[in-house]
């Protein structure tokens, strides 16, 4: 019956609005947003809430109030153990960005041997950790080395969720484990109501990543292959799952390049298109300067396992071969000779 009568005043405020009554139809639309909000039926209070951009974005009064109901709700059904575990996150947020937060969460238990992020995969995925305890493993070659354990309080995947990158490390579940996580679609969700919570919250990610911390302890090097600085352009494709070229080709500036990959600089101001080729197969074309002749012209096929953001619109991509090159033909390198473009005729 309630659920019919509520129906009803919502059709109502459309025949307020049709009859000029606007002022009746602002009155009944916050009546429904507060009793929504008090039933904790969110969805609905915030559907509500923008229907008052329609009706009359000049009701400021009854927005702003009707907004501060919503949120304080929120607020006091909030878990309180939840809360006592990642105090110091909240207390540097708002009251609207840390209902953001916790409202864009979702739960999710591991149980003992549980992977939770594997090294050289993609993860889009935050992790608080609330219950349990992690361990954190590094494959080198074929040997796997503990980093450390971490537990209630700590976070897992900052590196790859905020940077497109694979994971460096593995994370498993030690005993059981109880999450809440947050994918990377939230980023773009909190642009418009919360646009400072992003960098809030990577501000708190990396001032707390005690695995970073323990890996620079233990100084382990993952960059186990000498890098060679180049310069110059290369060309790329996306390839499709048969390993054939998708559209056109795209240029670049090369970095670097070392026995297991290489990375190049590209400019562009759409950072989710970038973002898109992580995990995505490359063909790539360039010439290498090497010591005992001019040039070597290279095609390759290789991975995408990071996109990270330099200054200004520069992204760099890093790519990793489908098998090592011959530590040879690194030490043949010319890092001095610039790398030409492949329009120019082959050199002998």
């Amino acid at each position: 019956m309630e659920n019919n009568d509520r129906s009803k005043r919502e059709a109502l405020i459309d025949q307020y609005v049709n009859n000029k009554d606007i002022e009746g139809a602002c009155k009944l639309l916050f009546d429904l947003v507060v009793e929504y909000a008090k039933e904790k039926d969110f969805e609905k209070a915030e559907a509500l809430h923008e229907k008052f951009y329609d009706v009359d974005p000049m009701a400021l009064t009854e927005i702003v109030r009707s907004g501060e109901i919503i949120e304080q709700e929120k607020s006091q059904s909030l878990d309180q153990e939840h809360l006592d575990i990642w105090t110091g996150l909240y207390d540097s947020l708002s009251t609207t960005e840390g209902n953001a937060l916790y409202y864009s969460m979702k739960s999710k238990k591991f149980e003992p041997g549980d992977p939770i992020q594997k090294q050289g995969k993609q993860n889009n995925r935050l992790y608080f950790i609330n219950k349990g305890e992690v361990k954190a493993i590094f494959q080198q070659g074929d040997k796997e080395i503990f980093i450390n354990t971490i537990g209630p309080g700590n976070i897992i995947g900052q590196h790859s969720f905020f940077s497109a990158t694979v994971c460096t490390l593995s994370m498993i579940a030690l005993n059981n484990v109880e999450v809440t996580y947050l994918e990377t679609g939230v980023l773009k969700e909190w642009k418009k109501n919360v646009p400072a919570l992003e960098s809030k919250l990577y501000d708190y990610c990396m001032k707390n990543d005690l695995t970073k911390k323990e890996l620079e302890n233990k100084d382990i090097n993952r960059r186990v292959d000498k890098r060679v600085e180049l310069a110059g352009k290369l060309k790329f494709q996306i390839l499709d799952k048969s390993e054939s070229p998708m559209g056109k080709g795209y240029s670049g500036e090369i970095s670097d390049i070392s026995a297991g990959g290489l990375s190049f600089i590209i400019k562009s101001s759409r950072k989710e298109s970038l973002q898109m080729l992580l995990g995505r197969r490359l063909k790539v074309s360039f010439k290498l300067p090497l010591q005992n002749q001019k040039y070597r012209k290279v095609d390759q096929t290789m991975q995408v396992i990071a996109v990270q953001p330099q200054v200004f619109d520069d992204y760099s991509v890093h790519l990793k071969f489908d098998f090592k090159w011959a530590q040879k033909m690194i030490l043949d390198i010319d890092p001095s000779k610039l790398i030409l473009k492949l329009e120019e005729p082959d050199q002998e």
